[in-house]
């Protein structure tokens, strides 16, 4: 899978990196062991780094819906804020990202789709751990 989650507790925040390959599969997969991991927690920050996916040839709207809508009534989400971050040669990719957003804003106070990572941070007010997402970011690249 080319997911990877990683958790800053005292900061209610995780970032996602999501690289390579995604099927429907993985991303259903996903959002189950977030809601696992995060049975307890909630109005996570969230933050899903895909610049660096490469093939979303198993991935298709109606994975992404049901995926999104996976997201509603669950804790974590409640209140909670979502950003999405995508190349900026992608458009199949972030139309896929804006679909789900636009569910996923659902269950949250707001979800959002941005090409620029420094401009995810600055919404989703996590500047204090910029070097740290940055750094984390880099090692898939």
């Amino acid at each position: 899978m080319a997911i990877e989650r990683i958790y800053y507790r005292e900061h209610n925040f995780v970032l996602t990196l999501i690289y390579g390959k995604l099927s429907n599969a993985e991303l259903a997969e996903h959002v189950i062991k977030m809601h696992q991991e995060n049975e307890k927690e909630s109005a996570l920050t969230e933050l899903a780094d895909c610049r660096y996916l490469t093939d979303v040839s198993e991935l298709n709207v109606n994975g992404i819906v049901l995926s999104a809508s996976m997201e509603k009534d669950h804790p974590r989400t409640f209140n909670g804020l979502g950003a999405i971050v995508v190349a900026h040669d992608a458009d199949h990719i972030y139309g896929l990202a804006r679909a789900y957003a636009a569910i996923a804003s659902q269950a949250r106070i707001d979800s959002h789709v941005y090409r620029s990572l420094d401009e995810a941070i600055d919404w989703l007010a996590v500047n204090h751990l910029k070097d740290e997402i940055v750094h984390a970011c880099e090692r898939v690249a």
